[in-house]
């Protein structure tokens, strides 16, 4: 058994190459952009990449690819069920509607006709978002049903750019001040205003639909539990000052205390569902519901290094480092073994 790892920045590879040469499993580097990775992984059992929807190759090519080698039998991370439908929140409306998951009210519009309908039905504040992106961008807060139709006619016409470049500007000086970034990638922020960053060049300019989300008031955080198989663990994540969005703020708070355990038991049966090699919830409570805002087989690893423990199945505690990027790798062990059996 032999698995490939692509190595690429800012992903899960670095940790799984560390496991595997601790432990002595047999793997090698791959090149998923090479034109004969088909090839390739006739020398391989395994394929693990961490694709990420900021970069625009992965954005073109990972899914595609990755469902191929899936088809021609090899054991994948992200599967099929995994990541069919990252960065894609129209997809998750519809999956988290087949499953009756707990979720705020989900809408999406592909004409002015039926958008000018809800606009005068609903209640504001609503939600609006883009169907991709991660950290809170292209997420607005819309108090009205001017503002409402004011995007929806951009969005019907020439569209809107995948990435608000003033947002971006104001997220770099905001971390810029809490010590995350630096005066470079301040003036680079500035600099995407006018030449747009390279994956939004790739994916061109959103337009064509509408997707909203009800807001939820009364919650200065959200909640991240990630479930990987049959272990989970967390993070609390505060909302930016005087925003109501909380994903990419920095302010994150790890200690076990602030999680209850219904909240940890909501996760895994969901993960039951949705039937993900791992996944990233996003949750807040309406009173004491959690409800699933959105989620993510990926995530910012450095965000996590802080945790104190994880949960079993059980809910039994297991307080200590631990390392969830060896359990993917074990986890794809089993399945390439499984699978074996089975043949």
């Amino acid at each position: 058994m032999r698995i490939a790892i692509h190595n690429n920045v800012g992903s899960f590879a670095s940790k799984w190459i560390e496991y595997c040469e601790e432990n002595n499993i047999d793997y090698g580097i791959v090149d998923c952009y090479d034109t004969d990775i088909m090839e390739t992984m006739k020398g391989f059992d395994i394929l693990l990449w961490h694709h990420q929807q900021s970069n625009p190759i992965d954005y073109f090519l990972a899914k595609n690819l990755i469902e191929a080698l899936e088809f021609s039998g090899k054991v994948v991370f992200p599967d099929h069920n995994t990541g069919w439908h990252f960065d894609d929140k129209v997809a998750q409306k519809y999956l988290f509607e087949g499953l009756d998951i707990p979720t705020p009210k989900n809408y999406v519009f592909y004409d002015m006709k039926s958008l000018k309908k809800f606009s005068k039905e609903t209640s504001y504040p609503i939600v609006w978002k883009l169907k991709g992106g991660s950290g809170s961008r292209n997420v607005k807060l819309l108090r009205s049903a001017g503002e409402l139709i004011t995007l929806g006619k951009k969005m019907y016409g020439k569209g809107i750019r995948e990435y608000d470049a003033w947002d971006g500007v104001k997220e770099s000086i905001r971390r810029f001040k809490m010590g995350k970034k630096t005066f470079k990638d301040v003036l680079k922020a500035f600099a995407h205003i006018v030449y747009p960053v390279r994956y939004e060049r790739m994916s061109g300019r959103a337009y064509g639909y509408m997707y909203l989300q009800e807001f939820i008031p009364l919650n200065d955080s959200d909640y991240r539990v990630i479930v990987i198989k049959d272990k989970a663990f967390a993070i609390k994540r505060y909302t930016r000052p005087n925003d109501f969005r909380a994903s990419g703020s920095g302010y994150i708070e790890y200690n076990k205390e602030v999680f209850k355990d219904s909240l940890i038991q909501t996760a895994f049966d969901i993960a039951d569902k949705v039937k993900m090699q791992c996944v990233a919830f996003d949750f807040v409570y309406r009173d004491e519901e959690a409800l699933l805002v959105e989620m993510s087989y990926g995530y910012r690893k450095e965000g996590y290094y802080d945790c104190e423990g994880y949960w079993d199945k059980n809910l039994t505690w297991h307080a200590g480092k631990f390392n969830p990027y060896g359990w993917i790798i074990e986890d794809s062990k089993n399945d390439f073994l499984n699978k074996s059996k089975k043949i």
